[in-house]
């Protein structure tokens, strides 16, 4: 049954199914549906007894009253009156600020009580605004984006090794099972929030799981036959039936399909905004092509913020991506500075790339992320469109200094 959220300009229709797995004797897991504040979120907690499955209900009751507040609500309404940069920042505040409040939650109920003491949990909240959802992750729980042409992952898990891949230090096609995580709620005084912009159109869904699903599902193509298969419930079902059929770990996911617009807005106030696409056709990737070609390139595209001093990774979810400066002061190799229109890491879309240290944030950065293997994509449902932005790529490479390092083509699963 479609529901209609607050402050949001699409219809929308959910579904969640959990499971507490083979040979677990606590559900440790915990999400959030919570339509009245257009915000969604799941938790995957952890700790010995039942300490997991008390930080993940108390992180999440502890966002739903943060963003319940008079504050947050001042801050989302500002935000759809008048959706500027600024306001758009003060959202995200709101969400961070909600999940280390979270955190300052779990770690005083652990300090007060003996038998809970290390526990944690991990947090992936959704907030609908707009046309648009703001994500805040924390751990390596996963939100994922399924579009027409892609499947994309949204995060990227806060563990040991997935972030010695983001920085360069080891192959992101290396594999751990036993990853150690090193950021969520509960671990430490200090929590990093992620935080994504999310431009959403009739037809995208939005998944929020816990390890327990994406673990044991055989890779992204698998993923995305499951997430686009009849109804949200049924997609959510699926998933979590393919779960427990092979793992032992709790698993939630929680599925929300983006429906019928019934929000009526002008062209230029919707989707990207008209500064930001003029922003983006500065780069020598998009620079001359119609705007519906632009936006079909763009369709991978997620927008992130990064603070000054932050390493820019080329690397995420096991696949190298690339990255189309909206605005900020990128300090490259070099000591090269660019800025708006840059194109970063051009090569990893070819399948190649320089031998360079990673780009550093000179100044607050917004910045079009876009993975490999999601380029690929898009460029396959589009023949011409592919050509064209292949084209672009060699020139650009090639008019490019540096030593240049071929490697095997990347393996889909």
């Amino acid at each position: 049954m479609p529901e209609v959220l607050p402050r949001f300009d699409y219809r929308i229709a959910r579904g969640v199914a959990e499971d507490k797995g083979k040979h677990r004797d606590q559900h440790e897991d915990a999400h959030i549906a919570l339509p009245e504040l257009a915000l969604f979120g799941v938790a995957d907690g952890m700790g010995g007894h039942a300490a997991g499955e008390i930080a993940a209900e108390l992180a999440l009751s502890e966002v739903k009253t943060s963003i319940g507040s008079r504050t947050s609500q001042r801050a989302i309404e500002a935000y759809v009156a008048r959706p500027s940069l600024q306001t758009r920042r003060n959202v995200f505040t709101r969400l961070r600020r909600a999940i280390e409040r979270a955190n300052e939650r779990v770690r005083k109920d652990a300090a007060e009580h003996v038998e809970r003491r290390g526990m944690g949990t991990t947090v992936d909240i959704v907030w609908f605004a707009r046309d648009h959802a703001f994500v805040a992750h924390a751990g390596d729980g996963r939100v994922y984006l399924a579009r027409a042409r892609a499947v994309l992952q949204l995060t990227q898990d806060h563990a040991q090794v997935e972030s010695l891949k983001a920085t360069g230090v080891i192959s992101p096609t290396r594999k751990s099972y036993r990853d150690r995580l090193i950021n969520a709620v509960g671990l430490n005084d200090a929590i990093t929030v992620d935080t994504l912009f999310v431009d959403l159109s009739r037809g995208d869904r939005l998944l929020l799981c816990t390890d327990g699903v994406y673990t044991q599902v055989d890779g992204e193509s698998q993923l995305a036959e499951l997430l686009r298969d009849g109804s949200p419930e049924r997609a959510a079902r699926r998933l979590v039936d393919q779960a427990k059929g092979r793992g032992r770990d709790n698993a939630t996911a929680l599925v929300v399909e983006i429906g019928e617009r019934f929000v009526k807005r002008a062209a230029a106030d919707r989707g990207f905004s008209a500064a930001d696409l003029e922003r983006a056709r500065q780069s020598v990737l998009l620079q001359g092509l119609s705007l519906p070609l632009v936006l079909s390139a763009l369709a991978a595209a997620v927008e992130i913020e990064l603070e000054p001093g932050a390493v820019v990774p080329r690397v995420l979810a096991n696949d190298h991506v690339g990255y189309i400066v909206l605005d900020g002061l990128v300090r490259c190799a070099g000591d090269r500075q660019v800025g708006t229109g840059a194109l970063l890491f051009a090569d990893s879309f070819v399948g190649v790339w320089t031998q360079e240290e990673l780009p550093v944030v000179e100044q607050t950065a917004r910045v079009l992320r876009v993975r490999a293997d999601d380029f690929e994509e898009v460029c396959r449902s589009d023949p011409m469109l592919a050509a064209e932005l292949y084209r672009r790529l060699a020139v650009h490479i090639a008019r490019s200094s540096g030593r240049v390092a071929i490697h095997p083509p990347r393996t889909r699963a």
